[in-house]
């Protein structure tokens, strides 16, 4: 889980990703079958009043902290990011390992910028080809919406059987 076409740390960095770029770098050259969820798919999971609303609905103690946390997250987003919902990023890396249906990907080259002063960390994802290097990733495109929320709200109802 990182990077992105867009930074949350930097105007051009996501926080995995540039907190130790030279190891996010190593990793995409490796050579690894890699997929890469950045912040363009965990953005697109976004808890805001519906998603809210379905999960407070859901009985538990772990359901009712979930609807916490993500009020929390949501308020923060708006104040920091300007952006109206909490993005669930990390359910959507466990959600793609249970069921890879759960978004698009395509293989792209992906390179990650580490001597750049103003783009250290960002992750330059070639969507056009135009470097014309071999794809080293899949990256998460499209978050099937229907399958993610309904794969969350069941995970939280099972927790109570």
């Amino acid at each position: 889980m990182g990077g992105g076409s867009f930074g949350n740390k930097t105007p051009a960095a996501e926080f995995n990703i540039y907190v130790d770029a030279e190891a996010a770098k190593v990793v995409f050259e490796s050579g690894a079958k890699l997929t890469m969820v950045g912040l363009d798919l965990t953005h697109q999971a976004l808890a805001q009043d519906r998603e809210i609303a379905a999960i407070e609905n859901i009985d538990g103690e772990v359901a009712a902290f979930t609807v916490e946390l993500l009020k929390f997250f949501r308020s923060t987003y708006l104040d920091v990011f300007e952006i109206d919902g909490g993005p669930i990023h990390d359910a959507c890396c466990i959600a793609y390992c249970i069921n890879p249906e759960v978004f698009t990907t395509k293989q792209l080259h992906v390179d990650i910028e580490v001597k750049a002063e103003h783009t250290y960390g960002m992750t330059v994802i070639d969507y056009h080809h135009v470097l014309e290097k071999e794809p080293n990733a899949h990256v998460a495109m499209e978050l099937n919406q229907d399958i993610f929320w309904d794969m969350l709200y069941s995970s939280l109802r099972n927790l109570n059987k």
